[in-house]
């Protein structure tokens, strides 16, 4: 229209206070206690390259990287920064590492099997399994892996018995424990292997996400209206569609006056007027309006 002669009023506005959360998606989710050789890992594996330093929560960001396999898909890795107990309740930065991990597939547990720090590593995955279960119940059952890491520092039985009892813990509950050395590269890829065989077990079906808020959703097409007749002569349009309708729509030019008539046309509002016994030069009022009726 070149030489438009109508034009719509402005509608009453709507005011909202959005939060917006970044939550990465990968289709693995790398957890652990700080400073375990999460980033270490992650910047062997892939080509991210992370910030690596013998120090807690050098990470304070996810690092995303692609797994590349020789004959098998790659995979999306997530390096989820250092989860601590009570992350669930928002200790530590907890809530901001805990929702990347609501849309990985996989996740694999990475713990310092040789105790470096002193810390005991099925202890460690008990807690960070709890942390998870408490944040979210969906993501604590997910098909997860260990990969006890740091073991290049243990030497002939006192590395058998530190996987022993790893495996003992967890691998009777379907839980397969990985040893390997994110440093040297041992035991990395029969890690990364099986992740691709976890992932393959997994229905691919996206996850719907049920929107909390979709401006201009709301169609008043089938909201209610009501004709009566007030007075002898006098009848009453009202109902939020009307309302919504006479909002904006020009009455003042000859192009939205058109609109409007079409309007009670097709809504079946001029046939029920006619319905209640509307004659010729009786008055219909809509929300301060009054119009004359004629045929």
């Amino acid at each position: 229209m070149q030489v438009p002669k109508y034009a719509q009023p402005g509608q009453a506005f709507k005011e909202l206070n959005v939060t917006l959360e970044l939550k990465v998606i990968a289709d693995v989710g790398l957890v652990g206690f700080p400073n375990v050789g999460k980033s270490t890992l992650l910047s062997r594996v892939t080509n991210a390259k992370p910030k690596i330093a013998n120090y807690h929560f050098t990470t304070l960001n996810p690092n995303l990287g692609v797994v590349d396999l020789d004959g098998a898909d790659g995979f999306v890795i997530a390096d989820i920064p250092g989860l601590i107990e009570g992350a669930s309740q928002g200790i530590g930065l907890g809530h901001e590492f805990l929702k990347h991990i609501e849309r990985t597939k996989v996740i694999i547990h990475m713990v310092d099997a040789a105790s470096t720090e002193g810390r005991d590593p099925i202890e460690d995955i008990n807690t960070i399994n709890a942390e998870l279960s408490a944040y979210n119940e969906e993501i604590a059952k997910r098909p997860q892996v260990i990969a006890a890491n740091k073991m290049d520092v243990l030497y002939g039985e006192e590395e058998e018995e530190a996987i022993n009892k790893i495996r003992e813990a967890f691998e009777p509950n379907g839980i397969k424990v990985f040893p390997i050395s994110a440093v040297s590269g041992k035991g990395v890829k029969e890690l990364l292997y099986y992740v691709r065989e976890l992932l393959d077990t997994i229905d691919d079906t996206p996850v719907m996400f049920e929107p909390e808020f979709i401006p201009g959703e709301h169609s008043f097409a089938n909201d209610p209206y009501t004709v009566e007749q007030e007075e002898e002569h006098v009848f009453v349009v009202e109902g939020p569609r009307i309302e919504r309708m006479l909002g904006y729509t020009n009455l003042d030019s000859e192009k939205g006056f058109e609109f409007f008539q079409r309007f009670l046309k097709e809504s079946g509002i001029l046939e029920e007027l006619e319905t209640k016994g509307i004659q010729e030069g009786d008055t219909v009022r809509m929300y301060g309006l009054h119009f004359d009726y004629y045929k």
